[in-house]
């Protein structure tokens, strides 16, 4: 439900090309197709789109992963819900840059927050010099979108609140270019897997430029107790 609610916030378009650089089983991408087809609907999902613009639309859905496992799961994931041509590919984004010059309409993540030791080893191409995973996943997000590109990425808390350096020079970089608003999480809402406080930054570069707003929400109750089962709330 987190997942769908982020893409209902961007609400992504028949003709946008998506992708999640960090994709795991590709919840992002079905979410996002699941919408498309919602959003053009008469009687049945998606019957006011053509033959031509479900296969584009099939075409637009990119996902990297660099779990051979999860690729995997992310192709089936996808056939099962009818996509013909899904494109997943084994790809680390932040040490290859072979995939550098490729950018797009929206983008949607919830990119891995752990950091190996001694941290990442980033290629060169990134603008700001960091090793860790959050930092860098953020900064490719906003260096990817097209010039009128939105992303969805969920984030843990060190983004917005940390006094490092190198988050100070994200955080004006993201107001300076996308940064539209900031979604407060409460922790325990991805529980059981992580109990990390998380927030969710939306950026829109169209929006961003015009306008020096900044949305700001705290949710303190998502439907569902913050305990290990995430049992929903009667």
């Amino acid at each position: 439900h987190i997942i769908d609610f982020v893409v209902k916030i961007i609400n992504p378009q028949k003709n946008e090309t998506i992708l999640d650089p960090a994709c795991g089983t590709s919840g992002f991408l079905i979410s996002s197709y699941k919408f498309i087809l919602n959003q053009n609907s008469s009687l049945n999902a998606g019957d006011r789109l053509t033959a031509f613009e479900r296969k584009r639309m099939s075409e637009n859905l990119v996902g990297y992963d660099l779990d051979p496992t999860f690729v995997k799961i992310s192709l089936v994931n996808l056939h099962l819900n009818k996509l013909t041509n899904p494109r997943i590919y084994e790809y680390d984004t932040l040490t290859s840059d072979a995939k550098w010059n490729e950018f797009y309409d929206v983008i949607l993540a919830n990119p891995p927050f752990m950091n190996p030791k001694g941290g990442v080893q980033p290629h060169s191409k990134f603008g700001l010099q960091s090793t860790r995973s959050e930092v860098l996943f953020v900064d490719y997000i906003l260096e990817h979108l097209c010039p009128n590109g939105r992303a969805g990425i969920i984030v843990p808390e060190g983004i917005i609140i940390k006094t490092g350096g190198v988050y100070k020079k994200l955080r004006k970089k993201l107001v300076e270019n996308a940064l539209v608003g900031v979604i407060s999480l409460p922790s325990g809402v991805f529980l059981p897997y992580s109990g990390v406080k998380t927030s969710i930054l939306i950026l829109d570069k169209k929006r961003n430029e015009n306008s020096k707003e900044i949305f700001f929400s705290k949710i303190d109750n998502d439907g569902f107790n913050l305990g290990a089962q995430r049992n929903e709330i009667p």
